[in-house]
């Protein structure tokens, strides 16, 4: 992967913990450049003194905020020169019942998780096709493909980009600039905190949660250099996406027992 990556411009968002923190590191080592943005400036620092000042670029961004997300796009390129990939890594996640949940705590996931890749989705791709190339990390969920009670507000959120990715694909591809969807399940990283205490104690979780983000990002950056349309991690989850195809009752069914039942309507959040 080290030919496909070396002297990549790669943008990140997301970047100061999570996924997108991985991300960053694995394209550092690949030799990459890479921008991150994200809205936490003093672990940007942290990171990007870690990963070596020369090869990255510190970009405070809030990806609600339309006008910050061209910011990152300009300050790339005229840094740079160009942006030849984009990772939509950028998202919040805390569970409870849709009764539970209040319009602001739902309409920030949305924010977030929907519109903050949109806006670095306008503003990085008309770089991307004056340069006529690029590839593009949509970070949707298992929730995106496997609805989720207890975080409606988060699975609707995924299940939206995986209808934009699945759509944008199609748009893109003949401007040679390739979309990959990424479906990660239970990866170790902090977000797994905003979980039901009911599902982070449940077998299932226990079972899942172990997969590594140094290995989830591998998987991504391999999938990227590939060209591929997707990526479920861990792959043995798109069993789980087949079976939910086949039949959806069994394997709602079956999910749940596995995870101690789903939560309730009105079930709040428990730390």
């Amino acid at each position: 992967m080290e030919q496909f990556y070396t002297g990549k411009v790669a943008v990140v968002t997301g970047a100061s913990s999570g996924l997108g923190r991985d991300l960053a590191v694995e394209l550092a080592k690949l030799g990459a450049k890479v921008v991150l943005a994200s809205r936490n400036e003093d672990a940007l620092r942290e990171l990007a003194s870690e990963l070596g000042e020369e090869n990255t670029l510190v970009c405070p961004t809030d990806v609600t905020d339309p006008e910050m997300a061209e910011n990152l796009a300009r300050r790339t390129v005229e840094t740079w020169g160009s942006i030849d990939l984009l990772f939509n890594c950028a998202g919040v996640f805390q569970a409870a019942g849709f009764g539970s949940l209040n319009l602001e705590s739902f309409r920030q996931t949305v924010e977030v998780n929907i519109m903050g890749t949109v806006h670095c989705l306008r503003a990085v791709i008309p770089y991307m096709r004056q340069q006529q190339k690029g590839s593009i990390v949509n970070l949707s969920s298992l929730a995106g493909r496997f609805p989720v009670p207890g975080s409606s507000d988060y699975s609707a959120s995924k299940y939206a980009i995986a209808g934009l990715s699945n759509a944008l694909r199609q748009e893109l591809k003949h401007e040679n600039i390739y979309l990959t969807a990424v479906y990660p399940s239970f990866v170790a990283t902090p977000i797994l905190s905003g979980h039901l205490k009911s599902v982070r104690e449940s077998l299932f979780y226990r079972l899942t949660c172990s997969y590594s983000p140094q290995k989830a990002a591998r998987s991504i950056l391999k999938t990227v250099k590939n060209k591929k349309r997707e990526v479920v991690l861990p792959r043995v989850n798109y069993l789980t996406c087949l079976f939910h195809n086949i039949s959806p009752r069994l394997s709602e069914g079956t999910i749940g027992l596995l995870l101690g039942g789903w939560p309730r309507y009105d079930q709040p959040w428990q730390p």
